[in-house]
């Protein structure tokens, strides 16, 4: 099928006449709250991620596409079309933790802004599934003379472990080819290698009682509450030392005084401009006196971990010359018996070997008396840019778009193309629409008021059924 334009102007009249309707669908999206939880039976990642898979799998049956759940309800497959040839479409209905400040609705109660839709998903990555839904839709009501069969794949633990993608490539034939719109335009070639773990302090701490706070690996720590025995010295001196300081707040919580910092978040695999709240409390304890020498030898230890997003910490500061920079977030914190526990969420390109980032990772902790609690390591990969079926992508984009200027990237975010052969991630709404403006720290993915432009939404379903459309042609 020639995708010209004047059938690029037939889907986009199409697209526009059911506007409403894709704004419509993706609030009931997003009016799941989808977070993972303990595993029942039959709902391996909880019973709000049962709950969006199932959610999504019915929308697709209402509009006439077969749609199913795997066995267990690890993931869920729908499909249209005919013949030999695939292209798979790729998106996720979980979604990360949603933490506290929304300014524009509660997150899961999603309201449409001025031609934005705010909520949790909105974006990353309940957006994909209505791409995926309109894009078959439009083949179909079109009656476009598509070469093959679109098989769409509707994950439920993408943010936690992908333990649904690796389930679909055990049970199922591979794509041909596979589109994932979890990412940004035009087109990723290859994706940073991932290494998440948890350290421990050797050491306990004493007046403080607890320490915790935080969403999720891939999320930059913004909030944490720290619990101060009552009566200590510590306790007494902090309403003095947070006096005129907006990122801190001090208050009695269940008889137990309570100091709360907040940071800026972002996603992990784009942290400048972050504020780690951990950090940021480290740094307000360690200039107190009145700090025991316990906790002062453990803040200064977890302050020197929390000290840089790009490798420092680690001694491991590299620039890939496709990837950039190596970054390193911590997400989660809490206590252990006394000690205290960091997650930490690693990202390198392929200049920097795997193993290497372990060893580095083993003596820096080595070295500031913090323990390996678990580790897991997932390499990146890299596609090459002459191959016919990613230059078709981009021309693609650039005809669809009229950016003749758009060039492939290498992604630090980590989505289900690392898991498929010939797979290329990109976006879920074009650039150049306006968002709501927001406060730092809102408004993107993994943020708080996360939002997508509607209108950004319809161009993203048109490019990637052009891409789609044109990968069919190449077989």
């Amino acid at each position: 099928m020639q995708f010209d334009k004047q059938t690029a102007a037939r889907v986009r009249d199409y697209l526009a006449l059911h506007r409403d309707e894709i704004a419509r669908d993706l609030k009931r999206l997003i009016r799941v709250p989808s977070i993972r939880s303990d595993a029942l039976p039959g709902a391996p990642f909880g019973r709000a991620c049962l709950d969006g898979l199932n959610e999504a799998i019915v929308l697709f049956r209402e509009n006439g596409f077969e749609a199913h759940a795997s066995e267990g309800n690890y993931y869920g497959v729908a499909a249209y079309g005919e013949g030999a040839h695939t292209v798979g479409l790729f998106g996720h209905t979980d979604v990360v933790p949603v933490g506290d400040g929304w300014d524009y609705c509660p997150p899961f109660e999603p309201q449409e802004i001025d031609g934005c839709i705010v909520g949790r998903g909105s974006v990353d990555n309940k957006a994909a599934v209505v791409i995926s839904l309109y894009l078959l839709r439009a083949v179909r009501d079109l009656s476009l003379p598509v070469k093959g069969k679109f098989v769409v794949f509707l994950g439920a633990a993408e943010e936690t472990g992908m333990e649904d993608i690796e389930a679909f490539v055990r049970e199922n034939p591979m794509p041909d080819f596979s589109l994932v719109p979890d990412n940004e335009y035009p087109v990723s070639l290859g994706e940073k290698g991932i290494c998440r773990f948890y350290a421990r302090s050797r050491e306990r701490i004493s007046d403080i009682l607890s320490f915790e706070g935080g969403l999720a690996f891939n999320v930059v720590l913004d909030r944490v509450k720290i619990g101060i025995k009552p009566d200590s010295p510590l306790a007494r001196a902090l309403p003095e030392a947070i006096r005129g300081k907006a990122d801190f707040s001090f208050a009695e919580e269940n008889g137990v005084p309570t100091l709360t910092a907040t940071g800026i978040t972002a996603h992990a695999s784009i942290p400048d401009g972050s504020v780690n709240a951990a950090a940021r409390a480290c740094d307000l304890l360690l200039s107190l006196p009145e700090l025991g020498d316990c906790d002062r030898a453990v803040l200064t230890r977890a302050a020197d971990l929390l000290s840089g997003v790009h490798g420092e910490p680690f001694d491991l500061v590299c620039e890939d010359p496709y990837f950039g920079p190596v970054t390193t977030v911590n997400g989660v914190v809490s206590t252990d018996g006394g000690r205290l526990v960091l997650s930490f969420d690693f990202r390198y390109g392929t200049a920097v070997p795997a193993k290497k980032v372990e060893e580095q990772i083993d003596k820096t902790l080595a070295r500031v008396g913090f323990d390996l609690v678990s580790i897991e390591n997932d390499e990146g990969f890299r596609l090459p840019e002459n191959e016919p079926a990613a230059k078709t992508v981009l021309a693609t984009y650039r005809a669809l778009t009229g950016d003749r200027n758009a060039a492939p990237y290498y992604s630090a975010g980590g989505t289900y193309a690392r898991h498929l052969k010939n797979a290329f991630s990109t976006g879920t709404s074009l650039p150049g629409y306006p968002i709501l403006k927001m406060r730092p720290g809102h408004g993107g993915e993994h943020q708080q008021d996360e939002c997508v432009n509607v209108d950004a939404l319809l161009g993203a379903i048109l490019v990637t059924l052009g891409m789609a459309t044109g990968l069919l042609d190449t077989l």
